[in-house]
């Protein structure tokens, strides 16, 4: 038998490769600079994908609208006309012989190449389409890595509704708004998209919350990934959808400590007791179980109505920010509903009707950490101030909701001498997740607030992340602490911040003199 060997040279190894060799001789503190250079190529690739999406799209809706010129001359009589018109009304295609159209084509093509769904294909060539013609100021943004494509579609989809004549001022702002800006969480984000989109075009929150309550649904299927189990999913509009999480919430929460079941059990379960009219969840402790006369005396007594055990149960709660200005009506300021975001002035004003309100205030001079509280927990009133001035949870990246998150003391406070540690005072507190929160009290993490309460956090390399570049307080101005005077830093930042908007307007009047309408 007789054997052939292949001399050849191998073939070399792709330059990422080669490089990728060297990564198990790199310190973390060089990893982080290699994990957050890949982010910025992977966002300008995600970029290239997405227009090229787009163009294929351009080429086959060429194609498509060629091969109906070679059959159709254009031409058509009266009754021709009236024909094509009858079968559109009863939802014939009029162009049903000539196939898929160019949009279906490209989403098939796409998807193929990508491995994706239609739907998910579909999506990329819009974002494409968007980049190109609707948002192409914050598509820059997005081809520079400075945001990913998630947060490109979270663009998109809620500058959908802006007016033709107010996208051009919308985009360019949320260019201005992102590139004056470090990165940040999908919470703080998608609150900065919607607080320009209110600025320029406030109609389109009140288009959005119509759209909303037009396509709610809520579906039940199997599930395919779990045998024995169905899928609970929905579309609700952001008011209801909190009132329905609260109320799983406070159901959850209403039982004993010894109830064997986990929260997010229990909030099935309450799901399941809803559906069945029941408006508390049976406890589920051994006590409960092995007496449930006793546990039925617990929460009402025999001779209760029905209505009188309703009023028993738990009442679901929800947070909302809003400016008192705005429930007088003497603006139309939209509210943050916390976990959800912005919502319009007119249903803020009508869920506040009969709601409990607390009106706090900003500081009336910079918050310092010298005097101040001498107590570890926060009053109410300074929690809610904290809470209100942040739209969720401050380490970078995170979005859990302020409300339900922990009130954090920057500079810890001292158990042991209360004189010696940080203060329980506004500067230096902040909304902080239990993860997070444990992450800073046990790791390597160090947190800092100035005295407008921006918060940095340095990471155990020594990197430096901002956590809170958007936040409550840039929502409402009436939340933050007095300015201190002859601020260096602060004159400084503020220079060249308008030094880079006098750039970007600049930037908005060439582009509308070389492009003028229409588009």
């Amino acid at each position: 038998m007789d054997f052939v060997v292949d001399d050849s040279p191998a073939p070399e190894p792709p330059e990422v490769v080669r490089q990728m060799s060297g990564d198990h001789s790199l310190t973390a503190a060089e990893l982080v600079e290699v994990l957050a250079h890949c982010a910025s190529i992977t966002a300008a690739a995600q970029y290239r994908m997405v227009m090229a999406a787009s163009l294929i799209h351009e080429q086959r809706e060429e194609e498509y609208l060629a091969e109906i010129a070679e059959k159709r001359s254009g031409e058509s009589t009266i009754a021709e006309m009236a024909t094509t018109a009858a079968n559109v009304a009863v939802g014939i295609d009029p162009r049903a012989e000539f196939g898929p159209d160019g949009l279906e084509r490209t989403v098939a093509e796409v998807g193929a190449i990508l491995t994706v769904t239609p739907a998910r294909a579909r999506e990329l060539i819009e974002a494409g389409n968007a980049a190109r013609y609707r948002l192409s100021f914050s598509a820059h943004v997005f081809a520079t890595g400075r945001i990913d494509l998630t947060r490109f579609l979270i663009a998109i989809r809620h500058t959908d509704l802006c007016s033709p004549e107010h996208i051009v001022d919308v985009d360019a702002h949320i260019a201005e708004a992102l590139f004056d800006r470090p990165p940040m969480s999908t919470t703080r984000f998608t609150a900065l998209i919607d607080s320009i989109v209110h600025r320029f075009d406030p109609d389109a929150l009140r288009r959005r919350r119509e759209h909303g309550a037009r396509d709610r649904n809520v579906s039940v299927r199997p599930d395919r990934f779990t045998p024995g189990n169905a899928r609970v999913s929905g579309s609700l509009p952001a008011v209801e959808a909190a009132v329905l999480n609260a109320r799983l919430t406070e159901m959850a929460a209403g039982v004993h400590r010894g109830d064997p079941r986990t929260t997010a059990q229990r909030r099935a379960d309450a799901l399941v007791a809803l559906a069945r009219g029941e408006n508390m969840l049976v406890c589920g402790c051994s006590d409960c179980v092995e007496h449930p006369e006793a546990a039925d005396g617990d929460q009402t007594t025999p001779d209760q109505s029905a209505d009188d055990r309703t009023t028993c149960a738990p009442r679901p709660t929800f947070h909302i920010v809003v400016n008192l200005s705005t429930l007088l009506g003497l603006d139309n300021h939209p509210g943050f509903l916390d976990g959800h975001g912005l919502v319009d002035a007119a249903t803020v004003r009508t869920l506040l009707a009969e709601a409990r309100r607390s009106y706090v205030t900003a500081p009336t001079a910079p918050a310092t950490n010298d005097g101040g509280s001498s107590t570890y927990v926060p009053s109410r009133k300074l929690a809610e101030l904290i809470r209100a001035g942040e739209l969720c949870c401050t380490f970078p990246g995170c979005n859990a909701p302020a409300w339900r998150v922990d009130v954090d003391h920057t500079v810890p406070y001292n158990h042991r001498n209360r004189c010696r540690g940080g203060r329980t005072i506004a500067g230096n507190l902040k909304p902080l997740c239990r993860f997070h929160h444990r992450i800073k009290t046990f790791g390597h993490w160090q947190d800092y607030q100035d005295d407008l309460l921006a918060a940095w956090f340095q990471s155990p390399t020594g990197h430096m992340f901002f956590g809170n570049c958007f936040n409550g307080r840039d929502l409402f101005p009436g939340l933050i602490p007095a300015r201190p005077a002859d601020h260096p830093a602060r004159a400084h930042l503020d220079r060249r911040r308008k030094l880079r908007a006098r750039r970007y307007r600049n930037a908005i009047d060439a582009d509308r003199e070389a492009n003028p309408p229409p588009f």
